[in-house]
């Protein structure tokens, strides 16, 4: 409160503050009245039934008003309180209650307003599904964005390069025809002017070894290693004293020792970072790292702390260069490959590191490296380079080999390669913006289907995006019921397993009778499991094709890489379940007695099932959200593209004259900016 309020007492002072700021939020109101009768929006509120007369009468009063309790204020003396919010925070804040709408309007709990139509269910679950992601990437948008607009920051670089001309006329023409999806690729663009740097990035899937390689690298200790997930977000490693700076989501930045990073990067101490962490920068004093030089370690993908795989698949476009990480002992995975084929798409070059190359022989580590620079280059039509590693003393000369001959000859030349990467990154944007103004008109466009049946396309992919959330609840509750009675249900299969046993032969090995009706229990679980899987991928290729074919194109996933998904389930661990139970006298007496008598006797061995199967449940349990995890990036990685296209084309007959010949004109602008050298810019551009 003010202490110079002419006489005011505090209670006066905030009685007459708290007046002129409700009657300021009605005029607030009364201009969103104005702007709400004359929006598009498809839910209107208000018509425009005032002139445009009357409209301006109308806001030059609410300034009127508004003047003249400025000067009532002053005159009073009063302190005029600043804004409480961020206009972002509350923007973020009003995301949140769009997503538990969104949430609080699917299927299930519209399903306690009565009976929903079953065909309609995964349509219902697919709109909520898409409105969500939508609502979700402006979130994060926010959350990343700069603080300063686009424009602004542009001007300023304007004497750092010619491309900044092309990348103003790029930001223009984002805004003036609403393409969102190009921002984030457009912010990072300028943050790098803004900071001139070479980043290495470490992908790969959890346990591949990505921070001890880094750890190994640099000689110093700075990433925890383990085999829990990690959690927030990517970490860059840069030169300078022992330092570990954390960002957090309420803009609070704050400085630890390096050992103390654990508590923001791990799944163990920041559960699915609840914390809020968004960005992490650890210095530390190694010979390795040079300035402008910037280490970078990912969350593993494929990992059950979903926000982290999510993060750094969102980081993907920042780096220069990319290096993914496969587990000699393990396999080359779809997921591996969508890597790979991101990267590229997005203009970055790829090394292929075979990690852990100590735990396989030469003539298998020799061979590991063949197959998979085969297989990347027969998917992908990239002939990618692989090297093998290992971070033990006793391999050293591997990673070191490697470092020497691939890694250190990039320092001397950094600048220029952070010039290449910035070229292929701002091409890669220009090629996007320009192909999707050029879908407005149809202009690449390769068939000939109706509008009718881009909506049915359009349609079929929302529907199979629903089917989702269905498998996934269904998959859920099989595993769940496996976890509560499913070692109940196998006491009782065992017992009719031994009751007939029993009664056909009288030397039988109980404890393999009892560990095979076991067996066969689980696999029947997690057959249901699989089916469901199997039958959402079936639907999910189905939508994508029937997308393609309307599209006039080819998808980029086969049925294969959804089949590749499902494979290695696990199965029940009944090492610790040792039966033995002796055939009791009454078991010839009938199937019924028999079995009554055999689980009696199982009885004492129900804590051992129970512990096996409880395990076992959880087991298969995180192995369906991984496998389904997996097939939706699959299918989210054809989706996401056929959509943003179907819709276009779609809208393509309301374009009017007038937007017609705007887009015209700014393809023909973007066209007349002369294009890299090919000498100086590889786009690396993998084939659709």
């Amino acid at each position: 409160m003010s202490e110079n309020a002419r006489g005011l007492n505090e209670s006066h002072q905030r009685r007459l503050l708290v007046t002129f700021q409700y009657v300021d939020k009605l005029l607030s109101e009364t201009e969103a009245v104005l702007s709400a009768s004359s929006s598009k929006s498809p839910f209107p509120k208000y018509s425009a039934d005032f002139t445009p007369a009357q409209e301006r009468v109308i806001r030059d009063y609410i300034a009127h008003i508004r003047g003249q309790m400025v000067r009532i204020v002053s005159g009073l003396g009063l302190d005029i309180p600043g804004p409480q919010f961020g206009a972002i925070h509350a923007i973020r804040v009003h995301l949140s209650f769009i997503r538990v709408a969104l949430q609080e309007a699917s299927p299930k709990d519209l399903a306690g307003y009565g009976p929903l139509p079953t065909d309609l269910i995964p349509e219902l679950n697919g709109f909520s599904t898409e409105l969500q992601n939508l609502a979700e990437s402006l979130n994060a948008f926010l959350a990343q964005s700069p603080g300063r607009d686009l424009a602004e920051r542009l001007e300023v670089l304007t004497a750092t390069g010619d491309h900044v001309t092309l990348l103003k006329k790029l930001q223009r023409i984002i805004s003036d025809h609403g393409l969102v999806e190009f921002r984030p690729s457009l912010a990072n663009i300028v943050d790098r002017l803004a900071s001139p740097r070479f980043e290495i990035a470490v992908f790969g899937q959890v346990s591949a070894g990505k921070s001890s390689l880094l750890n190994s690298i640099t000689s110093f200790p700075a990433l925890p290693v383990g085999v829990m997930p990690v959690t927030s977000v990517p970490t860059r490693l840069v030169y300078g004293p022992p330092l570990a700076v954390v960002s957090l989501a309420g803009g609070q930045v704050k400085s630890y020792a390096v050992d103390g990073i654990a508590e923001f990067v791990t799944e163990e101490r920041n559960p699915a970072n609840f914390k809020g962490v968004t960005r992490i920068v650890v210095s530390i004093p190694s010979e390795r790292l040079r300035e402008g030089v910037v280490f970078v370690d990912t969350p593993g993908l494929g990992s059950l702390a979903t926000a982290g795989a999510a993060e750094t698949k969102a980081y993907l476009p920042q780096c220069d260069l990319g290096l993914v990480l496969i587990n000699a002992s393990s396999t080359l995975t779809a997921e591996d490959i969508q890597l790979i084929q991101t990267l590229y798409l997005d203009g970055i070059p790829a090394m292929v590191l075979l990690s852990k190359c100590d735990l396989i022989s030469l003539t298998d580590r020799d061979r590991a490296v063949r197959y998979i620079r085969e297989q990347v280059k027969n998917q992908l039509g990239v002939d990618v380079p692989v090297f093998a590693v290992s971070v033990l003393n006793e391999y050293r000369d591997l990673t070191e080999q490697w470092f020497k001959s691939e890694i250190e000859p990039l320092y001397s030349k950094y600048q220029d390669l952070a010039s290449q990467s910035l070229r292929r990154k701002i091409g890669t944007l220009r090629d996007g913006v320009r192909a999707a103004l050029s879908a407005r008109l149809g202009g690449e466009a390769k068939t000939t289907a109706s509008t009718e049946d881009l909506e049915e396309a359009e349609k079929a992919l929302r529907v199979a995006a629903g089917q989702i959330l269905e498998v996934e609840r269904k998959c859920y509750q099989l595993t769940d019921d496996l976890r509560e009675y499913g070692h109940l249900l196998a006491l009782d299969q065992a017992a009719r397993y031994l009751a007939e046993a029993w009664r056909g032969v009288k030397d039988i090995s109980s404890g393999e009778t009892v560990r095979t009706a076991m067996k066969h229990l689980a696999a029947e679980q997690a057959g249901a499991v699989r089916k469901e899987l199997n039958d959402l991928a079936a639907r999910l290729f189905a939508s994508m094709q029937k997308s393609s074919s309307a599209l006039g194109i080819e998808p980029r996933n086969g049925m294969e890489e959804f089949e590749n998904a499902l494979r290695e389930m696990p199965h029940i661990d009944l090492s610790k379940v040792n039966v033995a139970v002796e055939r009791p006298l009454m078991a010839s007496l009938g199937r019924r007695m028999a079995a009554s008598s055999a689980r009696r006797c199982l009885g004492c061995w129900s804590s051992d099932t129970e512990v096996a199967f409880t395990n076992y449940a959880r087991v298969l349990q995180a192995w369906m959200r991984a496998a389904l995890k997996q097939i939706t990036n699959i299918f989210e990685s054809d989706a996401g593209a056929a959509r943003a296209q179907l819709e276009r084309l779609i809208a393509r007959s309301t374009v009017s004259p007038d937007a017609q010949n705007k887009i015209l004109e700014d393809l023909a602008e973007i066209d007349r900016e002369p294009r890299s050298r090919p000498d100086t810019v590889d786009s690396g551009a993998v084939p659709a």
